[in-house]
């Protein structure tokens, strides 16, 4: 009797019948061994372009997405973004098959996706990693913009936030060897009034802002310290 409880639902969007059939096969292997949970059952759904995966995302609740940024009807950025447009609730990996197009896929990084997998790497083991850190990474974000993770005066993340998710990034930068850019910032001089301390704080926050990406992570993490974590890029 299959004693799991919970059902995984990922959704593989990729254009090349092969490499298509050879998902499914790593998903079905995966399903149920060492590198994956006994609790967890994998449940893949498949599509072959963006048009099948549009019509399997208006219908069908899914838990990630695997994206293959080469579609014969959405390719790269665009690809990414229709993506994003039809299922925002939901993390998505982003398959590459050349390391020429790295480059590209770490620049989505930047704007929401959650990891990048290389085809070189796809097996079971990697594959359980990329999918649970996705959806681990995925859950941090949204809860950090929930609530209690975020600083009250200055809207950043919290410490113990900040550290949570730079550590999830530093996972990322290590698997794409990558650097992983820290920038800690304080004031020049001390402030004795609170007032005016907590107004430069505020400013400084957001001058950070505008000068960050989408999901670099900016935070508060001491009286008078902000800081910003970065997954450096060819194009960033």
């Amino acid at each position: 009797m299959d004693r799991r409880s919970m059902t995984l639902r990922v959704l593989v969007v990729e254009s090349n019948p092969e490499e298509l059939l050879f998902l499914e096969e790593v998903l079905s292997d995966l399903d149920g061994s060492p590198e994956w949970s006994q609790w967890t059952q994998l449940e893949p759904l498949f599509a072959s372009t963006w048009k099948e995966a549009e019509a399997l995302l208006a219908v069908e609740r899914l838990d990630v997405i695997l994206l293959d940024l080469n579609l014969a009807d959405a390719q790269g950025q665009e690809a990414f973004r229709r993506c994003q447009e039809a299922a925002p609730g939901v993390p998505v990996v982003l398959l590459v098959e050349r390391e020429e197009d790295l480059p590209s896929a770490e620049h989505l990084l930047r704007h929401g996706a959650q990891d990048v997998l290389l085809w070189k790497q796809v097996d079971c083991a990697p594959v359980a990693r990329t999918i649970r850190n996705a959806i681990d990474r995925h859950r941090l974000l949204a809860a950090t913009r929930a609530s209690s993770m975020l600083d009250s005066l200055t809207g950043l993340l919290s410490r113990d936030a900040f550290l949570l998710l730079a550590e999830r990034d530093r996972q990322i930068a290590e698997s794409l060897r990558r650097r992983q850019l820290l920038v800690l910032a304080e004031p020049q001089a001390a402030i004795p009034d609170e007032q005016q301390r907590d107004l430069t704080l505020v400013d400084a926050a957001e001058q950070l802002r505008g000068i960050a990406g989408s999901t670099d992570l900016l935070a508060r993490v001491g009286l008078m310290h902000l800081a910003i974590s970065v997954l450096d890029t060819d194009q960033d």
